[in-house]
């Protein structure tokens, strides 16, 4: 065969072949995701996006490593938690990213490498320019936000500028995730600024205190009904469903009107249909015993909603939550382990009040009642009052729970579910999130679904007006 035929032969393979790998590379729908992770009692990675209701698990092998494709149906913002602690990712079809981690160091940890490395390795640098604002967890958000105003503006906007500067540090971004990463920033500025007057008054104790005139004009534009970024954006989610909240509640104020009201008469001009669903949504939590306006609310949503799903659910809801007003025989538990031994029912304790508290060991807000609880209850140590905590803990946790009851050396009456989430004296208070507190009479009959947490100066008032 003369050289020139062969030449052209070997060039047309290697063009075929070429076309060949275009076309798979087209039809790539998935991500391949590996990588090992150092010092984990977890035998397992969870990926997913709630938009779209994407999961995937993945298992870890026992030397740490990992690998798995992952079928995702659009490029963007992912979620992955190992145990309790969660990261962000941004993937698009035909990615291969490999994450090294350490769970000791979690955050602080991170690394990729791989087609996607620089996009991810951005958004973990992004995350710890973000916890340093809030250096040193709850406290350290309450310290940001009980800065005056020039203090805690500086501190946002220098916050903002970081995470701007550090995408600056990485070259082979995608121009679209440049500018929706900007764009987050930005939101998460926004939004700080708006829930500061709130926020402020909250942690300084300042109960009448009011921004200065001026404070929140960047927001005057802002849109709370862009439907696109509502759907792509967490900080936008964030960020517009506070604004409507602060928005109906200068509304009620000015009005002089219910916030339910308020905030139904400011959704009725919500036109994207993705965000009335999901303020809607939002706004069924407040159908609960807490709220003297539940069955109004009920029915307002009932009457705007055309979601049969949502509405099927919140009907089911509203007819828990009925029987839970005060004046109603309380649901019952039954035999839940005592920390000092044996069991307990709640008919042992018929005769006394009873004030539940509804918690977890892994449950901030919850550990951060305990030093008031503690208070109260030594405050009422001679009354008619029984104090018990019930965590529902799932049973892995048991002797977790064991060991904080002991080192934080809780008072009261110690108590472990049955059957965690799923323990049915959960389940009738219709409980979904934590801590709870209920009060419940002598008698065994309901004071308060929902009584005030033991931080709150109010729950002595009730006891004071129970004479107890």
């Amino acid at each position: 065969m003369k050289i020139k035929p062969l030449l052209w032969a070997l060039s047309c393979i290697l063009g075929l072949a070429a076309c060949n790998k275009e076309n798979k590379a087209e039809k790539v729908d998935y991500v391949l995701f590996s990588g090992k992770v150092s010092n984990t009692l977890e035998n397992k990675i969870n990926v997913f996006r709630n938009s779209d209701s994407f999961k995937k698990v993945i298992s870890i092998n026992e030397d740490g490593t990992f690998s798995d494709t992952l079928k995702i149906e659009s490029k963007g913002s992912y979620t992955f938690t190992i145990g309790r602690e969660r990261s962000s990712l941004y993937l698009d079809h035909g990615d291969q990213l490999e994450l090294t981690i350490d769970t000791k160091q979690f955050d602080e940890s991170i690394k990729y490498t791989g087609t996607a490395a620089d996009a991810n390795n951005y958004l973990a640098e992004r995350a710890l320019i973000a916890e340093r604002l809030f250096a040193g967890g709850p406290e350290g958000y309450k310290k940001l936000f009980m800065n005056e105003v020039d203090e805690f503006k500086k501190l946002i906007s220098q916050n903002e500028q970081a995470k701007n500067d550090a995408i600056k540090k990485y070259k082979n971004l995608d121009p679209e995730f440049v500018a929706t990463q900007t764009k987050d920033n930005r939101y998460e500025y926004l939004s700080m600024l708006n829930n500061y007057p709130s926020t402020h008054s909250h942690y300084a104790k300042k109960e009448d205190y009011k921004a200065p005139e001026g404070f929140l004009d960047e927001l005057k534009d802002f849109n709370i009904d862009n439907a696109e970024d509502y759907e792509k954006s967490s900080a936008y989610r964030r960020l517009s469903s506070d604004v409507f909240y602060r928005i109906s509640e200068e509304k009620a104020t000015k009005d002089s009107i219910s916030m339910d009201k308020a905030m139904m008469e400011n959704l009725a001009q919500i036109k994207s249909k993705n965000i009335r669903n999901a303020f809607m949504k939002n706004m069924a939590y407040q159908v609960s015993p807490r709220n003297d306006n539940a069955a109004e609310l009920y029915d307002m949503l009932m009457a705007a909603s055309d979601d049969e799903e949502f509405k099927s659910e919140l009907t089911n809801k509203f007819e828990k939550i009925k029987v839970l007003v005060k004046g109603n025989v309380s649901p019952v538990f039954n035999d839940y382990e005592n920390y000092k031994g044996g069991t307990t029912s709640l008919s042992d304790l018929k005769g006394k009040y009873v004030y539940i508290d509804v918690w977890a060991t892994w449950c901030g807000p919850c550990k951060a009642e305990i030093p008031h609880l503690k208070k109260i209850e030594k405050q009422y140590h001679s009354k008619n009052i029984e104090f018990v905590s019930i965590s529902i803990d799932k049973k892995p946790q048991h002797d977790a729970w064991r060991t904080m009851v002991k080192e934080k050396e809780l008072g009261g009456i110690q108590l472990f579910a049955d059957n965690d989430w799923g323990s049915q004296f959960v389940v009738d208070y219709g409980i979904r999130g934590i801590p709870r507190f209920i009060l419940i009479d002598p008698e065994g009959k309901i004071v308060s679904a929902s009584a005030p947490r033991p931080s709150d100066p109010k729950l002595v008032e009730v006891f004071n007006e129970l004479s107890i």
